[in-house]
Formats: C-alpha cells, structure tokens, sequence
C-alpha cells in the first residue's frame, strides 16, 4: 500500500489572478515591480498629516479658537467661499469656507463676521447683528467693476480687523495662496498616479482642513503629507511691481 504524500510544512497561498500573469516568461523584477505597485508604504509623516487634518475637520471649532488666541484675529464665514481670499487674509481675518449646513453649529460663537454671496448662498447664513457683507458671484463686466468690488471688500475687511490690507500684506497673501494652490496640485498628481495613496475620506479631510487653517498653515500640512519642501510659489510675469487689488480683480471676470 502506497502511503499518501506528507502535507507540506509551509502552507499554499494561492497566488491572486493578477499575479499569476506574470509569472509565465516574466523575469523576477518585473513581478516584483509589479506587486511594488499595489503596495504603498507611508511613513510616519504621512500618518501624523493624515491623522491631523481629520482631527482639524472634527474640532474645527477648537482649532479656530486656538488660532484666535494666538493672533487676535477675527474668523469670517464665507457663504460660499470667497474667489479672493487674500483680501480678507491680508487684513489679518481668518476666511472660513463652510461647505455644509452641518458646519454651522461646530463653529458656534466663533464667527465674528459674514460674508455672503449677493446673489445666493448655498444656505442662510445664522440671522445676527455680526457684520454682513455682500459679495456678488456674477463675473464683472470690466476691470474697473471687478476693482469696485475688490476695494470695497478690503475697505469692509478693514472695518471688522481694525487692521487695512497693505500692499505688502496682500503681496504676501498672493503669494501663501498661490504656494497652496501648487501644492495641491502635487497632491492630486500624487494621488492620480497612486491611487492607494488617500483614501477618498483622508484626502476629503486634507482638503477640508483647509477651510479652517490659515494657508501657510495648509501649506505645512501638505509639504508633510507630500514629503517635500513647502517653498513660495514663484512669481508671475509681471511679478510684483503693480496694483495686487487689480491682480486679485482680473480673477473676477
């Protein structure tokens, strides 16, 4: 009688179907490239950025308190998000983008001031005696409309920090949202060449973040996530030699 073969020692894994291909005439790199390719590696800083941003999405509200404290600044509520915040920056006010009815209640009492869409909002804005201002959406007919309504909203800025937005500063601010543009730009080519790398819900958080962290803030966020350097953006053609109100009122047309 012939006695059955022993079980072996190691067990059998079966070898996934999208590996099994190329095992037939594949050189050994090649297989091990490819199985490289499904596994994405964070390191401890991509862990810590992820685990940050959802921690500044679920206490929004303790995050602009502590923002508040340490710069005696002021939190503006943007119904919907403003296309020029770097007026609001540059006046030292915190532009908060609230994307949801749900937003409203985590960021009780830290509102000081509102601006609204002059044509819609998203959803009401709370009824309160916290300055109000009005901006519309509709694109500006003219460069010297689009001016009108970038002036009147730095004066209003203004009013609510008790601080003006100078040249400097909105050169400045220019520049912290342009850094923050670019470096979502890497992120998203970052996560379209590897999908694995965010989760829908982590990359939802690291945007979202955003809206309650002032943009260098942000910036710092991303360079760790992105594991590179957080540099200025470089200046445009015309660098920084005219009016920023009139570079910030093009973007209106």
């Amino acid at each position: 009688m012939v006695s059955s073969p022993a079980p072996p020692l190691v067990p059998v894994v079966p070898v996934s179907t999208s590996l099994q291909t190329p095992l037939r005439g594949t050189p050994r790199c090649a297989l091990r490239n490819n199985i490289y390719k499904r596994i994405i590696v964070r390191g401890r800083d991509v862990l810590e950025g992820i685990r940050f941003a959802r921690d500044v999405v679920s206490f929004s509200s303790g995050v602009v308190t502590l923002w508040k404290a340490a710069t005696g600044g002021k939190a503006v509520g943007c119904l919907p998000a403003i296309p020029v915040p770097e007026v609001l920056h540059a006046a030292g006010l915190l532009p908060i983008a609230l994307e949801s009815p749900e937003d409203l209640p985590l960021l009780s009492g830290q509102i000081d001031a509102w601006l609204v869409g002059a044509d819609s909002s998203p959803f009401p804005a709370p009824s309160s005696s916290l300055p109000r201002f009005s901006f519309p959406q509709a694109p500006a007919a003219s460069v010297e409309e689009a001016l009108d309504r970038v002036e009147a909203l730095a004066e209003w800025a203004c009013a609510v920090s008790g601080d003006p937005a100078s040249e400097g500063a909105l050169w400045k601010s220019i520049r912290a949202y342009a850094t923050r543009r670019s470096l979502f730009d890497a992120l998203n080519d970052r996560c379209a060449r590897e999908p694995a790398f965010l989760n829908p819900e982590e990359h939802r958080n690291i945007v979202h973040a955003g809206s309650f962290l002032p943009p260098e803030a942000h910036s710092r966020l991303l360079s760790t996530i992105l594991g590179i350097e957080s540099e200025p953006a470089a200046s445009r053609a015309e660098g920084e030699k005219g009016d920023p109100l009139i570079i910030l009122a093009k973007r209106l047309m």
